[in-house]
């Protein structure tokens, strides 16, 4: 759930406890050594090890470090201090001795990525553990920056439990390196007060793209003081802003391939993609979009929380953290009877094609940097926040669905909020697409943002210019020999 308040007032923390740096093998042992042996008395230590003359202070306590953005991942930076700061207690309460250290990163979520990468350059700052959004594992996985975690989630319960395309987001050249802790997914929110001044029906459930455009040019004669749809586009958004807005629309095309794993190419024309440019088009050139002040806006996956509360957004492609936003945790508005005014619907597939919905789905996730000092004690920090009431927490303050399939229907999740919100976004990732793991793929999304964004700006931009931009600029980025047209 992106988050932008506060960015201005956000400060990193400076670092109270310096990191350890040790060779692996001495202080991997002393480590364990000290582990087993806390808890039994002194003297039965010294007699047992003949340690007597040594010095307590050889056995050298451990630091897992791990960084989060503060400003983007949670509803609210108070909320990511308190959450990690939750996790830091229970990680030195297991293991006495051990320290946590945090590492919150101010920003948007592109700054927080370019400085994560900063983070690597050097083993004094280099985090054991990273919160961040599965679009971006492919990146540090091609980058050599983390451990693969196949072995650790073997024997995990919470992976058992997680649905296998949330398993598969997390991978990158067929090994695991992330674990989902929640999913963002997207449908349409309408305000029933102006469809039904547009003649709709009070569940209106669109059958195909044409069905959407059509309630649009409805609300505009009825309501012409509102924006009838809202879905966004643009560089400004950065990668996130991709999955929310014309990757949400490609994967209910009618071909929503991005790249293809048999050829190794990247898709720059297809169906699918000339299906998004055409709605883009055909919207904008009908005035039926928000103003491109909002719908382009760094900040634009947020502002139908209070656009939707003020019934200034008729139509409105957003994601499941739209409605949590209104509830009792984050109040960003407070908005109690939401239900009854607020409609859902599925995104129809483009055409009306089986399977008839479609849309796309993102996670935030945990990753291991690769050669911890201590593995063992790593993962143990990971265990700790994947734990029930944590994710719980995640799922209420990060305004996520669950990743575990237990976790969907659990009571405590379910009453964040009222029907039929929680239930039906939880029920999309079950026909929902992640995007491609591989390391390009920002750039691709960077690719397809200009030429949406050019369908809005100047409409009278033609299909086949659009497609060009998106072909140009890749070609120039990852080579020509790399890319493909698909039917």
């Amino acid at each position: 759930m992106p988050n932008n308040r506060n960015e201005s007032k956000s400060r990193r923390k400076e670092n109270e406890q310096p990191g350890h740096l040790a060779t692996p093998c001495r202080s991997g042992i002393l480590r364990s050594l000290d582990r087993a042996l806390r808890g039994v008395a002194l003297p039965t230590i010294l007699a047992l090890t003949g340690l007597a003359t040594a010095s307590v202070e050889d056995v050298q306590a451990a630091t897992v470090k791990v960084a989060f953005s503060l400003n983007w991942t949670f509803a609210d930076p108070k909320l990511a201090q308190k959450w990690f700061g939750n996790v830091k207690t229970e990680f030195e309460k297991k293991h006495p001795g051990d320290t946590m250290e945090l590492i919150p990163v101010p920003g948007t979520y592109d700054d927080y990525i370019t400085k994560l990468s900063l983070l690597y350059n050097s083993p004094d700052t280099k985090p054991d553990v990273v919160q961040y959004f599965d679009i971006n594992v492919g990146q540090f996985a091609a980058s050599d920056l983390l451990s693969p975690l196949d072995d650790k989630v073997a024997d995990a319960p919470w992976w058992k439990d997680t649905p296998a395309p949330v398993q598969a987001s997390g991978k990158y050249d067929g090994k695991i390196y992330s674990v989902a802790q929640g999913i963002n997914t997207y449908g349409i929110l309408f305000d029933r007060t102006l469809t039904k001044k547009a003649g709709l029906p009070k569940d209106w459930k669109p059958k195909s793209w044409n069905d959407i455009l059509d309630g649009a040019r409805a609300i505009k004669k009825t309501s012409p003081d509102v924006s009838p749809l809202y879905v966004i586009t643009g560089t400004a958004q950065g990668t996130f802003g991709v999955v929310a807005g014309p990757g949400l629309l490609l994967s209910a095309s009618s071909n929503p391939t991005i790249y293809d794993p048999e050829t190794k190419k990247w898709v720059v024309d297809s169906k699918g993609i000339r299906e998004v440019l055409d709605f883009y088009k055909t919207a904008a050139s009908e005035n039926l979009l928000a103003p491109t002040s909002q719908i382009m806006d760094p900040n634009g996956t947020t502002h139908p929380a209070q656009a939707l509360h003020d019934h200034k957004f008729g139509i409105t492609f957003t994601g499941n953290w739209i409605p949590l936003f209104w509830g009792k945790d984050i109040c960003a508005p407070c908005w109690d009877d939401k239900e009854g005014t607020i409609g859902f619907s599925e995104i129809p597939t483009a055409e009306g094609q089986e399977p008839g919905i479609g849309a796309s789905f993102n996670g935030v996730v945990l990753s291991m940097s690769k050669n911890p000092s201590d593995p063992e004690l790593v993962w143990s920090a990971i265990e700790i926040m994947q734990a029930k009431k944590n994710l719980l927490d995640i799922a209420a303050w990060v305004a996520v669905v669950p990743a575990t399939a237990s976790l969907k229907t659990d009571t405590s999740y379910l009453s964040l909020t009222r029907e039929p919100f929680q239930k039906a976004f939880a029920e999309l990732s079950a026909t929902s697409r992640s995007m491609p793991s591989q390391a390009e793929f920002p750039i691709w999304g960077n690719a397809f943002q200009q030429a949406t964004q050019a369908m809005v700006l100047k409409p009278e931009t033609t299909i086949d210019e659009g497609v060009n931009i998106l072909r140009s600029y890749m070609a120039t980025q990852v080579g020509e020999e790399n890319l493909e047209t698909l039917p």
